[in-house]
């Protein structure tokens, strides 16, 4: 209800009044003397001064990425820069500036990475079930986090995080090209000297048995779709390569089944494909079915139809041509893996990361050869469950006029 402060009660609330009025200018003034503080600390930064070093040294192919397993710095640098690159690396491993920090925040992560996921309704979706299917383990959170983490981070705690994880002995290291092996390490032992050894923390929550199936759905004025997914276990168990077949056969390529029946021959989806490995593969991870239904159609009637592909090889398999073909796509796969010295490093920091040890990439064919007929229709009962299953759709709303 409305009601009048009176002169008395007022002159009783004032002390407390000014108290708060002082506040509020205490904040604005903090508030801006921060900013001030961040413009001032730009003057003092080089704009990709370590970009320009390499450039400058005839490389290329500067980048990195995040996934929700490992971080990625990678380039391309003359065999006679070998020295150079030890430098680089051990002095932005051991002693990192940051000095970009508050552009980064305030540009390209809240603003492209962040955004993206917010203003694209897919990106929101995928959010979603990806809190809902992962209950215990790493990859409950997204990768790029919530609007709120990134607003509050500060530098210090990006500081913290790197001396804690950035160690020597969680970092991986592939060169490949026309370098000798003992002068990689003399530089190695030269450069690197400065990085920590650390002790990651050992993993000790993991994803529990799911017990129901659980279900999402997004009301949203865009296109209709439907995402589920199939508890796995990590790359590292013998299943995977019967994984992969599975989803080979089910999802990838127009040879598909999804593609051929939901695609070509009932049109009914734009698309519909599967990824096993969803969202990483290090830990008790996902076969994700991705599928986007054309016009007039829902999320639902493409669920009918993908469960009835899907029962088709929980209780018949799949067919002899079908392995044969899925075994040939591995072998051209890993020869094209493996074209250049970028695509070969790759492969064996891949390797030594997810299997602990980079030979195994020469024995992955193997694995897949290995797979028999059997071997996909039992996987195939035990993943395909519907108490594994988790589903999440956008029903299309209309917007309101």
């Amino acid at each position: 209800d409305d009601f009048t402060v009176g002169e008395e009660a007022y002159r009783a609330l004032s002390f407390y009044l000014e108290d708060v009025k002082d506040l509020k200018e205490d904040y604005i003034a903090k508030e801006a003397a921060f900013e001030a503080a961040k413009d001032a600390a730009r003057e003092f930064v080089v704009t990709n001064e370590y970009g320009k070093i390499v450039e400058n040294n005839g490389g290329s192919g500067l980048n990195a990425y995040t996934s929700s397993d490992v971080t990625v710095y990678l380039y391309n640098l003359p065999s006679n820069r070998l020295e150079l690159w030890a430098y680089l690396e051990g002095s932005r491993m051991a002693d990192p500036v940051l000095r970009e920090f508050y552009t980064e925040k305030d540009g390209p992560v809240t603003e492209e990475r962040r955004m993206r996921t917010d203003n694209n309704p897919i990106g929101r979706l995928i959010e979603q079930f990806q809190n809902l299917m992962f209950m215990a383990n790493g990859y409950h959170h997204g990768t790029i986090g919530y609007m709120s983490d990134i607003q509050n981070i500060s530098r210090a705690d990006c500081r913290a995080y790197f001396e804690k994880n950035y160690v020597g002995s969680n970092i991986v290291v592939a060169l490949v090209g026309d370098v000798k092996f003992d002068e990689v390490r003399k530089h190695a032992e030269k450069y690197f000297a400065d990085i920590p050894a650390g002790r990651p923390e050992p993993v000790e929550t993991f994803e529990p048995e799911q017990l129901g199936e659980k279900r999402f759905v997004m009301k949203d004025p865009s296109q209709p779709l439907y995402i589920a997914g199939y508890h796995l276990e990590n790359v590292q168990h013998p299943d995977w390569p019967i994984y992969e077949v599975i989803a080979d056969v089910l999802g990838q390529g127009r040879t598909s089944r999804l593609h051929k029946s939901l695609v070509k021959e009932q049109q009914i989806a734009i698309n519909a494909m599967t990824f096993p490995g969803f969202p990483g593969q290090k830990y008790e991870t996902g076969l994700l079915v991705f599928a986007m239904p054309v016009k007039d159609k829902t999320a639902l009637d493409l669920e009918a139809a993908i469960e009835a592909e899907i029962q088709k090889i929980v209780d018949e398999g799949i067919t002899a041509e079908e392995l044969a073909g899925v075994k040939q796509r591995a072998r051209a796969n890993f020869i094209r893996g493996l074209d250049g010295n970028a695509g070969m490093a790759s492969q064996l920091a891949w390797y030594q990361t997810y299997m602990g040890d980079w030979r195994k990439l020469f024995a992955e064919v193997e694995r897949i050869n290995a797979v028999t007929l059997d071997d996909v229709k039992r996987v195939a009962g035990e993943i395909f469950q519907k108490d594994n299953r988790t589903v999440a759709i956008i029903e299309t709303e209309q917007k309101e006029s």
